[in-house]
């Protein structure tokens, strides 16, 4: 068995102005608690260095030992996440170093208002040496993009708690109600007897802890509640959070994070998912990028017989092509184009459907799924970003259902030029969408189809066995037996065919 971990991103839906006012404050506590850890690191970065390593190797743990307790006034164990994640980016650092990368030392960020004008200034007045210039360029960035640092929970108060024997009711909390129609988050921020502390008042008995299943009633005035925003279609309950009730998940760390552009607050929860070892590929399924659809897929046993040959029609290249048609229209008249006008969630939703039905046909087939290279030119930034995405949604999937991947992708040099019947080249296709005639044998299939097969094939394919026999063009060959081509008479014409052809 084997983990992995994704993160979710929930947005804080309609904290109130109290709600606001305390993780406001604790955002501006934490991130000068932050920059005095740094600051500390940076005067003792010769004992860090050469204490830090455990088994020889920089870890946060080990590098966490050897930090203070930040001076900032906020809850306990906020300043014991506080250590923990300066520690991890300071294990990130040596490590860079260590692998001689050219690396700047972390920054951290002012929360003061004058904070980007000093920033600024600096950044105008900096020598002229390229390591001065590229730290005060770093400094100048990293606060114009936030005036805070996101608040790190390095754990949760969940089942990994429970069995640890660690404190209660620290860190955070993710919870649902008796209903499970809201989520919420316990967020532990507040030093104690501060002036923001408020009763918490969670004592009505209808909130169970997601990965526990306690029931949670505390009281504590330290901690605020907060409601998560979750998607109209479900999809964070399916992937998440029904995951994470059962005994394959558990709800690990999250971060805190302010949007100071719009005002708006997100918790992005990280998943600890436990995955089954991947079976013994008896298949190979081929994906190919469609031409007027995203994908086409087909299944061949371990002899290059076809079991399966499929594809599907997803509206994604209308959706994509309708979305660029209304981007232009707005720019046109002078409008203000927003991530709505692109719509690039509901892209993203074709794509998941799209991988789900991959790794359903594999699963019923026992088959390992084999993808094109990615590293060829592929025509068009909107194809390549959309295969690009889609590979990255395979190889999470894939490793969660235990279904076997080819790594880095297959070569696809005329997978769709190549008559899957007769292996035969038909050198004037042209990859238009029109069906696949082919020339020598009169084969007639879907195009996107075939290419399926030719790269599910490709798995099989051993370079050292036929680079005396022909190569890949022979392999193809060989494969004439395996489809509609068995009688002599369709033999023979194939023979005539390849002489014509020369």
């Amino acid at each position: 068995m084997t983990t992995q971990y994704l993160t979710c991103k929930f947005k804080l839906h309609n904290p109130s102005a109290h709600k606001r006012a305390v993780m406001d404050y604790a955002f501006e506590q934490y991130t000068l608690g932050y920059s005095e850890l740094l600051e500390y690191a940076r005067k003792n970065l010769q004992h860090i260095q050469d204490n830090g390593l455990y088994r020889n190797k920089y870890t946060g743990k080990s590098i966490a030992s050897l930090l203070p307790r930040p001076s900032c006034d906020i809850h306990s164990s906020a300043k014991d996440s506080l250590v923990r994640d300066v520690a991890g980016n300071l294990a990130s650092y040596f490590e860079l170093v260590a692998m001689d990368e050219n690396t700047g030392f972390p920054i951290g960020r002012d929360p003061t208002p004058a904070a980007d004008i000093d920033a600024l200034e600096y950044f105008i007045k900096v020598g002229g040496e390229m390591e001065d210039f590229e730290q005060s360029q770093a400094r100048y960035l990293k606060n114009a993009k936030a005036s805070v640092m996101p608040v790190y929970f390095c754990r949760s108060d969940g089942a990994a708690q429970m069995r640890s024997g660690a404190a209660r009711n620290r860190n955070f909390s993710l919870l649902v109600n008796a209903k499970r129609d809201k989520l919420l988050a316990v967020l532990w921020l507040l030093p104690a007897h501060h002036a923001l502390c408020k009763p918490l008042d969670a004592r009505q008995g209808n909130l169970i802890k997601i990965d526990s299943g306690e029931l949670f009633t505390s009281n504590s005035q330290t901690a605020i509640l907060v409601p998560l925003q979750l998607g109209r279609n479900g999809w964070q309950e399916r992937k998440f959070l029904d995951v994470a009730t059962s005994d394959f998940g558990n709800v690990k760390t999250a971060f805190l994070v302010r949007n100071d552009r719009t005002g708006e607050y997100f918790l992005h929860i990280a998943f600890e998912f436990t995955c089954p070892d991947e079976y013994e590929p008896e298949a190979y399924l081929g994906v190919d990028r469609g031409v007027f659809f995203t994908m086409a897929y087909a299944v061949v046993d371990s002899q290059g017989d076809i079991l399966v040959m499929d594809h599907e029609e997803d509206g994604f290249r209308d959706s994509a092509i309708a979305a660029g048609k209304r981007v232009q229209k707005r720019q046109r008249a002078g409008q203000k184009v927003t991530m709505r006008d692109w719509q690039r969630k509901e892209r993203e939703m074709i794509l998941h459907r799209l991988v789900n039905r991959i790794i359903e046909v594999a699963k019923d087939h026992r088959a390992m799924v084999v993808t094109e290279d990615l590293n060829i030119r592929i025509r068009g930034k909107f194809y390549k970003s959309a295969w690009e995405k889609m590979y990255k949604f395979l190889e999470y999937k894939c490793k969660m259902a235990g279904v076997p991947l080819w790594k880095d992708g297959i070569w696809a040099a005329n997978s769709s030029r190549i008559c899957i019947y007769c292996g035969e080249l038909n050198e004037e296709r042209k990859r238009d969408g029109s069906p696949f005639v082919c020339p020598f044998c009169g084969a007639v299939y879907h195009s996107d189809e075939g290419a399926g097969v030719n790269i599910a094939r490709r798995a099989l394919y051993r370079k050292k066995e036929w680079e005396k026999r022909g190569g890949y063009r022979a392999f193809h060959r060989s494969f004439a037996n395996n489809g509609h081509l068995t009688t002599e008479n369709d033999l023979q014409q194939i023979v005539v065919s390849r002489s014509e052809a020369g």
